[in-house]
């Protein structure tokens, strides 16, 4: 394991396969995990957990915000094949889990949509 400062308290932790070998001294990244300064796994706008196939392929993402699963754009956790298709996906607002369906209803989803469409409009002008 490899921690990483990032500045403002904020760190990441890099955990690697380890495949070395005879032939190869080669390690690869298993996961990363991103932490605010209360320790606590948080990356705004980005997954916070990246998990990865030996073949450097994402394999997983979460999103946290202060230690709870939490994305309003999307799902917070993602999970793919190693061909890259999506085999799963759960939604969380504040560490809760719900259906697609009521994700996409959610008052707050539907605020940062609206956020979102407006300055689509206003960068057009």
């Amino acid at each position: 394991m490899e921690r990483i400062e990032l500045g403002n308290g904020n760190y990441k932790e890099i955990y690697y396969f380890d495949n070395r070998s005879y032939y190869s001294e080669e390690t690869k990244i298993q996961r990363e995990q991103y932490y605010n300064s209360k320790d606590k796994l948080h990356r705004v706008d980005s997954p916070a957990v990246i998990w990865y196939y030996k073949s450097g392929e994402i394999e997983g993402e979460y999103y946290y915000i202060n230690g709870k699963r939490h994305r309003l754009d999307g799902p917070a956790q993602i999970w793919y094949l190693e061909s890259g298709e999506i085999e799963y996906k759960y939604y969380f607002i504040n560490d809760i889990e719900y259906s697609k369906e009521k994700f996409y209803k959610h008052p707050e989803v539907i605020k940062i949509k609206n956020i979102n469409r407006n300055l689509k409009l206003l960068n057009k002008k």
